[in-house]
């Protein structure tokens, strides 16, 4: 399953919106962050649209957006200490 960086980032944007509404949650924080090193540009960057994920990239932030992850706690997306 191909995914675009923008495909991420509005399953992500959605998740940090659901659990830090009118804030930013550690695991919207830390996509941000990885999608800098990982692809060289933030989420929101015109070439999100055109950026194919890394397979491993889309498959642990979509965990993470959809609440799977063990990283971060589902219901506030703080990173599991």
């Amino acid at each position: 399953m191909q995914m675009t960086i923008k495909q991420i980032h509005d399953a992500m944007h959605a998740y940090n919106q659901s659990v830090a509404y009118g804030s930013e949650c550690n695991a919207w924080q830390d996509f941000v962050a990885d999608c800098h090193d990982r692809v060289g540009f933030g989420p929101w960057s015109d070439s999100a649209s055109e950026t194919d994920a890394p397979d491993d990239f889309a498959e642990y932030w979509l965990d993470v957006a959809n609440g799977n992850s063990s990283d971060f706690i589902a219901e506030t997306g703080s990173r599991v200490e």
